[in-house]
């Protein structure tokens, strides 16, 4: 993972073998929406070095589906629109080259401690 001040990418290997392919769909397996975020979760607490929860989602525009047939190699493009004490603001992006599969804004509530969950 590659960051700099407020922004950061990300390289993710889909694994066409993974049991949520299986199921999401039986011989035509996409990675699903809540995939998708979840990964922008797992970056984001990366990122921080902190605990993270999803808050709130402004916005999710899926363009294309991501295959893991078509595509073994996503590259997550991540921006932090706004740090506070507890939240964090995120923006992300799902690309495989200049092929853009998803867009999403999010706020996220950031655990410092156990005082503030």
């Amino acid at each position: 993972m590659d960051s700099g001040q407020q922004d950061c990418t990300a390289t993710i290997c889909l694994n066409r073998e993974h049991e949520i392919y299986k199921a999401h769909f039986p011989g035509q397996p996409i990675t699903p929406g809540v995939c998708q975020i979840q990964i922008v979760t797992e970056i984001l607490a990366l990122r921080l070095n902190e605990e993270v929860y999803l808050s709130d989602i402004k916005n999710v525009k899926y363009m294309a589906v991501i295959s893991p047939e078509e595509v073994s190699e996503l590259t997550v493009d991540m921006q932090i629109k706004a740090r506070e004490q507890d939240s964090c603001k995120v923006s992300a992006l799902f690309r495989c080259g200049d092929r853009i599969f998803s867009k999403m804004s999010m706020t996220y509530h950031v655990v410092r401690d156990n005082s503030n969950i």
